[in-house]
């Protein structure tokens, strides 16, 4: 590690610290947020017993991290399972939601439908869905976020198209 990458390294560990300090709970997220190796890639951690509407296979969190502009569903598909693909449709920016039955995305202006990893099933929409790595790590789900300007990270490159057969059917339906 070179001086200056260990100089904002420590600058950002400090003042994240000063921050948590006097904010608490506030900045969950934000505060707990893990640099990673690009500019702004993060992890950000979403609580599971803070968040139940996503602790149940087929829930959904709606992830809003103003730092990167990023609008983020993250979705609960099977058990130990999560993804998340950026919330407004490529069509025309509708919300889309998640449909647990049919294990997709749907976009109910226009219908548009898309794989969980954001591939688009059926049109309008032609241009797939950003996806974000999402990785259960105890009680939180960590999900991979990074900046417009950020190459994507290996672990955000969505799988192969025919990726609805990987997602695990979950007769459960629980955490």
């Amino acid at each position: 590690m070179n001086r200056r990458t260990f100089i904002e390294t420590l600058g950002v560990t400090l003042g994240g610290a000063a921050v948590a300090g006097t904010l608490g709970e506030i900045l969950d997220a934000k505060l707990a947020a893990k640099p990673l190796h690009a500019k702004d890639v993060t992890e950000v951690p979403i609580n599971l017993q803070d968040n139940p509407e996503l602790a149940n296979v087929g829930g959904t969190y709606h992830l809003e991290y103003d730092d990167l502009s990023r609008d983020i569903l993250v979705v609960h598909v099977a058990k130990d399972q999560f993804v998340g693909v950026d919330i407004k449709c490529t069509h025309r920016a509708c919300e889309v939601s998640y449909n647990p039955d049919e294990k997709n995305l749907y976009c109910p202006c226009h219908g548009s439908k898309f794989d969980v990893y954001g591939h688009v099933l059926v049109g309008p929409a032609t241009v797939p869905l950003q996806y974000y790595h999402a990785e259960l790590k105890g009680d939180e789900v960590m999900v991979t976020v990074f900046g417009p300007d950020d190459k994507v990270p290996a672990t955000c490159i969505a799988p192969p198209m025919d990726t609805t057969s990987h997602v695990p059917v979950d007769s459960s339906q629980n955490k």
